[in-house]
């Protein structure tokens, strides 16, 4: 929609532009935009936010239900908390073991031990060890799926990905939202990019982090600001034999409604 707007303008003001030699439009918008939904379908439980609000990058916005994801945490937390299988391995591990090594040096010293029975104790031992690498691997597994089910809870949450003013909510609690759907609009207008197509000849005389000069509109006024280049393309356009480029301004007075047009002033 802004491309649409800006190639009419461009087109309608092209011929004076260009012989000015020293003015050319673009269009403004938040540095950082987003619209944003969740990676899980559910019905929404919370809207923690409100139209308007500025929230910071990790607070959050809203969250699904979660109540089955909840039960399955703590008991994945139970799981990997209750030791009794691992300790009674340890134990019987242990036991196992001082046995057989009694009963080997004993077998070494004396004729009153046979092999059979020198055997029969490893075989304990080595059953006891193999249970207690059992117990330690249902361990390491209950951790996982401890892991793996905190995961899938913070699924149910949506957090703000940057800091940013909550532009629009779409959906109302209650209501069933799809995978990747997205109903939530956030932007950070604080700092602002202003993206125009300058002739070839003036795009050279232009350099990457220069600081240069803006026209912009806002509150029905015309205000001037110094930004810095962020971007200038390398390849020309063919259809119009202009260069894209983009300056990064402060907008932290909010004077500067996104979306408004702008001009590049060059020397």
């Amino acid at each position: 929609m802004q491309n649409s707007i800006l190639l009419v303008l461009i087109l309608l003001s092209a011929q004076s532009l260009l012989a000015q030699g020293r003015l050319y439009t673009g269009i403004t918008e938040p540095i950082a935009q987003a619209h944003i939904g969740m990676t899980v379908p559910g019905i929404i439980d919370s809207i923690w936010v409100r139209e308007g609000n500025f929230v910071r990058q990790g607070d959050t916005l809203l969250n699904l239900s979660k109540a089955e994801e909840e039960i399955v945490v703590q008991m994945r937390y139970l799981a990997m908390q209750d030791q009794a299988e691992l300790q009674a391995a340890v134990a019987k591990k242990e036991a196992a073991q001082k046995d057989y090594v009694a009963l080997e040096n004993l077998h070494k010293h004396s004729s009153s031990v046979s092999e059979a029975q020198l055997w029969e104790k490893k075989r304990d031992f080595l059953v006891a060890q193999a249970e207690w690498e059992k117990a330690m691997l249902n361990k390491s597994q209950d951790s996982l799926e401890y892991a793996t089910s905190q995961a899938q809870l913070a699924h149910r949450y949506m957090l703000a990905p940057f800091d940013g003013e909550i532009v629009s909510i779409t959906k109302n609690r209650a209501e069933s939202v799809n995978a990747l759907e997205a109903f939530v609009e956030i932007a950070d207008v604080r700092t602002c990019r202003l993206t125009a197509y300058l002739s070839v000849s003036q795009a050279k005389k232009i350099k990457k982090d220069q600081k240069i000069r803006l026209q912009l509109g806002g509150d029905k006024k015309t205000r001037t600001r110094h930004g810095v280049v962020e971007f200038i393309s390398p390849v020309v356009d063919k259809a119009s034999l202009l260069r894209t480029v983009k300056v990064v301004f402060d907008n932290s007075d909010g004077s500067i409604e996104p979306g408004v047009s702008g001009n590049i002033i060059t020397k």
